[in-house]
């Protein structure tokens, strides 16, 4: 699917995370600590960007969505702050992914719509 030019560079470092997250999910049991660490900064400078950004159209746009938004940058950031012990990892990834099909399925076209 082709992303207006605002959300381009959001998309492209979505595929960043949805390889981490898939990397912890299909080897649980590995301690991912080390990549989860390298990647955060990245991750949270994508949200601090995301959260600049679409603040402008959250007023045009269902609340829902917002909430939604803000609730799971919230908790990914706890889940990377977590990113030591080791049962947080997977909750961690799977929480990324849910969240990346999120923003792609449903934030992203409904931006879209306002651009």
């Amino acid at each position: 699917m082709k992303r207006h030019e605002q959300l381009i560079t959001f998309s492209r470092e979505h595929h960043s995370a949805l390889v981490l997250a898939k990397r912890i999910i299909q080897a649980p049991q590995d301690d991912h600590a080390a990549a989860m660490h390298k990647e955060a900064a990245a991750l949270l400078e994508h949200f601090a960007a995301e959260e600049t950004q679409f603040a402008p159209y959250w007023p045009r746009l269902p609340e829902v969505l917002r909430i939604t938004f803000e609730e799971q940058h919230q908790n990914l950031r706890a889940l990377i702050a977590a990113a030591e012990r080791h049962e947080q990892q997977l909750i961690f990834a799977q929480a990324l992914r849910e969240h990346v099909r999120f923003e792609e399925r449903e934030l992203f076209p409904a931006l879209e719509a306002l651009f």
